[in-house]
């Protein structure tokens, strides 16, 4: 008879097997390290993701150690991949509300539509169009594209064939380099 287990218990047995390995494996799988920002919020979840493990274990945990340590590991993993993931896209969002500039904004209105800005010239825009093309990589060159055509950036990980993650570092550094192309002309 499985008798009713407790959070409680979880992070007893936790603590008594010294399980806690499981979780900075599972942080070191996903390459958070003892420096990022968030690693003692990700490993005291981890903890908790082990404790909720052990409660949600069908089967006895003492009598099937090694398959209760794969089940728990898989819920620790993907809890913290779950953190990561809020933690990008809270990045992602700040670095938006940076790049967001005006001056940012309408240098990249301009070169969509050139003959939509009011003060720069149609030359003026191919000029720093052109400089802008020249200091990106073809990969952000690409980014730019589906950017300007108002793909989302789920869309364009689908097209460039990345991860999300990767669209949005891809996003964060055209707009470094436009907005550093951009600013010393102003």
């Amino acid at each position: 008879m499985i008798t009713e287990r407790t959070m409680r218990e979880g992070l007893i047995d936790l603590c008594r097997h010294d399980q806690e390995r499981l979780v900075k494996m599972a942080l070191a799988k996903l390459h958070v390290s003892k420096f990022h920002r968030h690693y003692d919020d990700f490993y005291q979840e981890g903890c908790i993701a082990y404790a909720r493990a052990y409660v949600a274990f069908k089967g006895s945990v003492d009598a099937e150690r090694d398959r209760f340590y794969a089940f728990a590991y898989k819920l620790i993993y993907w809890r913290i991949l779950d953190l990561l993931k809020k933690s990008w896209h809270q990045e992602d969002e700040r670095q938006v509300s940076t790049d967001a500039s005006p001056a940012t904004a309408y240098h990249l209105a301009a070169m969509q539509d050139p003959w939509a800005a009011g003060y720069l010239t149609n030359i003026e825009n191919r000029q720093q169009w052109a400089s802008l093309m020249r200091a990106l990589s073809p990969r952000q060159q690409d980014y730019l594209s589906l950017f300007l055509q108002q793909f989302s950036n789920a869309e364009i990980a689908k097209q460039l064939h990345i991860s999300r993650p990767s669209v949005y570092e891809l996003r964060r550094r055209v707009f470094a380099i436009a907005r550093q192309l951009f600013t010393k002309d102003l």
